[in-house]
């Protein structure tokens, strides 16, 4: 099988530091080339293209899509840009990994997000088969055989908790106005909402009790009920994300920033492991720490981060090259390499993405987002969410 050549369109801290790990393996497989990449500043696309042994570059990304070489594109350029470039890439015939939210405000992009939606619905089933957005929880490994177990064995979900904290103060430095956390994240949680419970939001509830912090509750159609909290407010040091479900069954279980799922209600208590994430140029020896050592392992590095960063952090803000490269948000199995690999599999079978979010879970998560704005509007009061109605 001849393998699959992509072009990046877009390539930033979070593409480099995230996707570029994954995409080195599978160009080490023999699974996929780069034909091209396309970002604007001269020194950083040949420094990528150097990395990855890119056949070019170019800033035009119209030169990528109309390159018929080019299979696939990967985009993680800016939001506002994500939705005009996945639609030219559709239209030009080429399969589109593209990253969330995909959809962006009206005063970011000079179109209302429902034109870019209606662009997307115009190009028929294309837009559905060739299209994957990178809500990458629903490839996280324990999500997703957990998800399976409340499905098939444990009689449905009935309550899913999340509990998501981040020191997003940190690597934010001010990059975003106040309130950046809930549009540049939520969509996440929204999108493992209805992809986890299989069921959609009909009525929603968000309080802030101060900036970076929010509490969002969901109710769900199937009779089922979602909160998530979410805060921007905390240190390394802590772990980031909780997932507990409770089942009809009542079997349940939590999952521990994907690492760790502990299954209760048994014979006996269940733990399961999951291996831990490599970061683009992060040191392997972590990994493996974390794969031998478990949850108190990877306790003990956010501690041992934590403490680096805070003694450089005065005179660097987001921390030393020994910090920023290895991140230990960024060593938690959350679905972003199963994520690209489902996706260059399909490319390569010339197949649909079936087990992807699309562009129209995008689109919902975009939706909700006003719905929280409206319940935090009116103090938090619980409003009927109808981002899917109008589809």
């Amino acid at each position: 099988m001849d393998p699959v050549t992509v072009g990046l369109l877009g390539w930033g801290n979070f593409s480099s530091h995230i996707h570029e790990e994954t995409l080195r393996r599978l160009i080490a497989e023999g699974r996929c080339t780069v034909g091209s990449v396309c970002v604007r500043t001269l020194q950083t696309r040949q420094d990528i293209m150097a990395r990855l042994g890119a056949a070019g570059g170019t800033d035009d990304y119209h030169a990528v899509l109309a390159d018929p070489t080019i299979d696939a594109v990967i985009i993680g350029a800016p939001h506002q840009a994500q939705a005009r470039m996945a639609i030219d890439a559709l239209a030009a015939g080429k399969y589109v990994y593209v990253e969330k939210p995909t959809f962006a405000e009206e005063e970011e992009t000079g179109r209302p997000a429902r034109a870019f939606y209606d662009e997307f619905v115009a190009l028929g089933s294309c837009a559905k088969s060739h299209l994957a957005v990178g809500l990458n929880k629903r490839f996280a490994p324990a999500y997703a055989e957990l998800r399976q177990l409340c499905r098939e064995q444990w009689g449905g979900t009935r309550y899913l908790q999340v509990n998501v904290v981040d020191d997003a103060w940190r690597w934010n430095a001010g990059r975003y106005p106040e309130g950046f956390l809930l549009w540049l994240d939520v969509a996440h949680w929204l999108d493992l909402a209805r992809w986890f419970t299989g069921a959609e939001v009909t009525r929603l509830s968000c309080l802030s009790p101060q900036p970076e912090d929010s509490l969002i509750t969901m109710a769900m159609s199937d009779g089922s009920a979602v909160s998530v909290f979410l805060s921007g407010n905390v240190t390394m040091d802590v772990m980031k994300e909780e997932l507990r479900v409770v089942t009809a069954a009542r079997r349940s279980a939590v999952v521990t920033d994907f690492l760790e799922m502990e299954i209760f209600g048994g014979p006996q208590r269940e733990l399961r492991r999951y291996p831990a994430n490599q970061q683009s140029g992060g040191d392997p020896a972590y990994v493996a720490a974390i794969d031998a050592g478990g949850l108190e392992a990877f306790r003990a590095l956010r501690r041992t981060q934590f403490e680096r960063f805070e003694a450089v952090r005065e005179r660097l803000p987001e921390g030393d090259d020994e910090v920023r490269c290895n991140i230990p948000n960024f060593m938690r199995p959350q679905g972003w390499r199963e994520s690209l690999r489902s996706f260059i599999d399909a490319v390569a079978d010339g197949r649909a993405v079936s087990t992807a979010a699309g562009f129209t879970d995008a689109y919902i998560a975009y939706g909700l987002l006003d719905t929280i704005r409206d319940s935090l509007a009116h103090d938090g009061q619980l409003v009927p969410a109808t981002a899917h109605l109008s589809l």
